[in-house]
């Protein structure tokens, strides 16, 4: 099945849709493409709890910021139309294919997207780490990818937490980069703004002096934007605040059992890799140790467990 998702070019406001259920028994086909030993696996775990939707023909919502550039970004097409694509968009893509689902992408900023997938069970986004708050009301499948924490700057590299004192820092309102920096710096200069291109443009003009943001997501920036320097902090040192990217819906969304173990699959098989080498870069692909990518939270029940 063609996956689909509505670009900004053309987009079709049909708000949440209902996730259509295929009643209480399932069988070996219901995860339809993810390997004829998955769905079996599969079926059978959805049949004895409940907790994995059979998806074949569902319809769910995406919800996320479509200025997030690896993995989120507009492209413009051969006809002059925008696109919404990027290493998120490829993932879900796959997923539909391999789980025979479609989905709408609904653009909104960060905080409107937490407040939307709170609100519906058959919307999900992407690129959020889990911790015991967002537990309380999400749901998270494994990690798919592992980030790196990322500041801009218009002058010196900043690559460690000591590098930061005394500047003014911009970060995205509620993003773990946010709280991270909060918890590490309380007493710094710290200005939030709604989205990570109005953090740029103060950096850009002077205004603030370090973009604290996703590491792949600076990557883009510094190769548009001349005069640009990005560093990476550590890991040992965010370690605690910023886990890896994982989906993440409604505490309770039916079909996130069954998004997990798709994505253990994909990144035994290689796929996720794939995605990330021509999206990200080689240098932020797993490899052979995966291990890192963890289990779903608490609550979800799902055969790749």
């Amino acid at each position: 099945m063609t996956p689909n998702h509505t670009t900004p070019g053309g987009i079709d406001r049909r708000g949440f849709l209902k996730l259509m259920a295929a009643g209480a028994a399932f069988t070996p086909l219901a995860l339809a493409g993810c390997g004829s030993t998955q769905q079996a696996a599969t079926a059978e775990a959805a049949a004895s709890t409940g907790t994995a939707a059979d998806l074949a023909g569902a319809k769910l919502t995406f919800v996320g910021d479509d200025a997030f550039a690896p993995y989120r970004y507009l492209e413009v097409q051969s006809d002059g139309s925008q696109k919404v694509v990027g290493l998120d968009i490829a993932i879900a893509d796959e997923m539909a294919n391999r789980l025979g689902f479609t989905y709408d992408f609904e653009p909104q900023e960060f905080a409107a997207t937490l407040a939307s997938v709170q609100s519906s069970d058959t919307s999900f986004t992407m690129a959020m780490s889990s911790n015991p708050e967002r537990e309380q009301t999400y749901d998270f499948t494994r990690g798919y990818y592992q980030p790196l924490v990322g500041v801009l700057t218009m002058n010196d590299e900043v690559k460690t937490v000591d590098d930061l004192k005394g500047k003014s820092i911009a970060c995205t309102t509620g993003t773990v980069q946010n709280k991270f920096i909060s918890a590490v710096l309380p007493d710094a200069d710290i200005h939030t703004y709604d989205g990570g291109d109005q953090c740029l443009q103060e950096v850009l003009a002077g205004r603030i002096d370090a973009y604290l943001c996703d590491g792949a997501e600076g990557q883009s920036m510094r190769d548009a934007n001349e005069g640009l320097v990005l560093g990476f902090l550590d890991r040992a040192e965010t370690k605690d605040y910023v886990g890896v990217y994982r989906i993440m819906a409604a505490k309770g969304a039916s079909f996130v059992g069954a998004f997990d173990a798709c994505v253990a699959e994909m990144l035994a098989d290689g796929t996720i890799d794939s995605f990330i080498g021509q999206y990200v870069g080689e240098d932020f692909k797993w490899g052979d140790d995966t291990s890192a990518s963890g289990q779903p939270t608490t609550g979800v029940v799902t055969a790749a467990n």
